[in-house]
């Protein structure tokens, strides 16, 4: 795939109260349809991550270095036979998603570092895991999981989020395939995350106004890597 056919999306993430939140979902919903994902309420998003010994990919994300990448597996309301491979880049304030599916038996092969299987794929994206993999050692390092509100705008590409209950494993060894036993990152945390293409419609600028927004970074990938150090 060549730059030009990369879809840069802007990404926003404000963290906001539990009123706020009440409030959003219920103008959001009035207005919006559902991310097919919701099927009429919220859904389960669980993650896990990779990084080195060295916890490279955690503390470029702690510095803010422009340009970073991510690798995770990813599945929906513990729905094992839809799992992705996904590699996530942040270049400033802008980034893309690139995936691949995966069965339930590769991705455990992935989670237990049995990975040469990827090395000579068709698909690109496998191939990089791989190498990069090799390279850098990456192993799983922490399981994050949460109840996620989405809606989507056509103009614009747009999808406003609304995450909740966000959870982290505590220590590595976990099981991606069970309903591990994850503690709240933080009490009563609650996300808004904004991402588009090229502009974000005037609507949805309107509808997303709340009083008390932070702009601060609200990675729950980072927020759970630190409690685990």
């Amino acid at each position: 795939m060549s730059m030009e056919d990369l879809c840069y999306r802007n990404e926003y993430k404000h963290s906001i109260s539990q009123a706020s939140k009440a409030a959003l979902s219920s103008r959001l919903g009035k207005v919006l349809p559902r991310d097919e994902n919701c099927n009429g309420k919220t859904y389960l998003v669980k993650s896990l991550y990779f990084d080195n010994i060295y916890n490279e990919i955690l503390y470029e994300k702690l510095d803010g270095v422009p340009y970073r990448e991510k690798f995770r597996i990813r599945c929906y309301n513990n729905d094992y036979s839809y799992i992705r491979l996904e590699k996530k880049v942040k270049e400033h304030k802008k980034g893309y998603k690139l995936s691949t599916l995966l069965t339930r038996q590769e991705a455990n092969k992935i989670i237990l570092g049995d990975i040469n299987f990827l090395k000579n794929s068709s698909e690109s994206i496998r191939r990089e895991f791989y190498f990069k993999s090799k390279l850098k050692v990456l192993k799983p390092k922490i399981l994050i999981g949460y109840e996620r509100d989405a809606y989507t705008y056509l103009p614009g590409n747009t999808r406003v989020t609304l995450d909740s209950n966000i959870r982290s494993s505590i220590q590595e060894g976990f099981d991606f395939f069970q309903d591990s036993t994850l503690l709240e990152i933080e009490h009563k945390k609650f996300i808004l995350e904004v991402k588009f293409d090229r502009f974000i419609p005037s609507i949805i600028r309107d509808l997303v106004q709340v009083n008390e927004t932070s702009s601060a970074s609200n990675s729950k990938y980072a927020a759970g890597r630190l409690i685990t150090l």
